[in-house]
């Protein structure tokens, strides 16, 4: 441990380890803090600790160790380590369901970097943009920083960047695109001694699996990405959400919505993301819609259509809004009104790229046509006809 005080490069080699060996990175940042530090390596010590509880704890003691990184950065008078603070505070606030003051908080950080920092703080906000299901300002800010990050022959950063571009890729429906990017990521962190990106490498693999249509195979891989997780003791509540989805295409409802609600409930019990929450509610919805249990569909997708909307998260809600229409349409009812809101769902998932518009096109003209308005109703069906020709 004594090592850990001895230089700044020591200090900073906390960060990547963040992610390499969280519980050693948490142990070692808070045996620099409890050697009365500079206010440099506090600020890092601190600003460790902060991911720590950002990604795997308490949100708001996260919140309260970056505010503290920040504000001793600024006494250090390290631009960079400033920009690089406000980076990870950005997604901490954002994550908090604060996003205005999240996005905020990436405006200083972008402005006070400069060069290689300012492309991983530029990195960290295409990852916000992707949360917040803005998926062209997220490509925007990742074609900005890859090559900067390539250029420092930053490895760890340029693989964490095609990996979230790979993810978007997959929100949009272009599937090889995506595994082009994974596999180029995958090679990078062969490089590394990050066990956990590597283990969420795999789980991103597993999810181009099941886009693919390779359930079996998707479902193996989630399982290898949660026992590398378990080695680490960290949590696993993204990967939840993405069996959910997994094993409802499986005809396995009941297992995905038990599954999202157990995850729901851990989550709550230790003050975790408020973002996962509500994609956890939306896959808990799902799987309730698909199990054919119309009602807990309605409460859990209700919920999240809140969370999703006081999160700014325009994307999300829509997504949420389609499997409510759905379900309350499952549970027996139908009106002109829903017809209105499911075309408008329709127009604005188009408007996204999303996937899932035709989808809300065939709600629209089902709905229509058990009303009895025919004419709605073509309109509609012809909406989602054209979908045949695309991805």
């Amino acid at each position: 441990m004594r090592g850990v005080t001895a230089g700044s490069e020591a200090v900073l080699e906390l960060l990547p380890m963040v992610f390499a060996d969280p519980g050693e990175a948490r142990a070692r940042a808070e045996h620099v803090l409890r050697a009365g530090p500079s206010p440099l390596h506090a600020s890092v010590a601190h600003q460790v600790l902060g991911i720590w509880q950002r990604d795997f704890g308490d949100l708001r003691i996260a919140l309260r160790h970056l505010r503290r990184a920040r504000d001793l950065a600024a006494r250090a008078e390290s631009a960079d380590r400033e920009a690089d603070v406000l980076a990870t505070l950005g997604v901490a606030l954002v994550h908090a369901g604060r996003t205005r003051q999240g996005l905020a908080s990436f405006e200083r950080g972008v402005a006070r970097g400069s060069g290689h920092t300012r492309a991983r703080v530029l990195y960290r906000r295409a990852y916000v943009w992707w949360v917040l299901g803005r998926h062209r300002e997220a490509l925007e800010d990742v074609r900005r920083a890859l090559p900067v990050l390539r250029q420092a022959a930053d490895d760890i950063w340029t693989a964490r960047a095609l990996t979230l571009r790979a993810t978007v890729h997959l929100a949009l429906g272009a599937v090889d695109r995506a595994v082009a990017d994974f596999t180029a990521a995958e090679r990078l962190w062969d490089t590394t001694g990050q066990e956990h990106d590597k283990a969420d490498a795999v789980e991103s693999r597993g999810l181009a699996a099941f886009r693919s249509g390779d359930i079996p195979a998707a479902l193996r891989l989630l399982d290898e990405a949660e026992e590398r997780y378990a080695k680490l003791g960290t949590p696993t509540y993204n990967l939840s959400i993405r069996r959910c989805e997994v094993l409802r295409a499986a005809g396995l409802a009941p297992e995905a919505l038990a599954e999202a609600d157990a995850a729901i409930a851990e989550l709550d019990r230790i003050g975790g993301q408020s973002t996962r929450k509500a994609e956890l509610l939306l896959a808990a919805s799902w799987a309730a819609r698909s199990a054919g249990d119309a009602h807990t569909a309605i409460a859990r997708a209700a919920v999240a259509v809140r969370l999703f909307a006081a999160q700014r998260r325009t994307w999300w809600e829509t997504h949420a809004r389609l499997v409510l229409i759905e379900a309350r349409v499952a549970a027996g009812r139908r009106s002109g009104r829903m017809v209105a809101d499911a075309a408008a769902v329709a127009e604005k998932l188009a408007s996204f790229g999303s996937p899932a518009a035709p989808e809300a096109s065939l709600l629209a003209g089902r709905i229509a046509l058990a009303l009895g308005w025919t004419a709605d109703a073509e309109r509609h069906l012809a909406v989602a006809a054209r979908s045949r020709h695309g991805g």
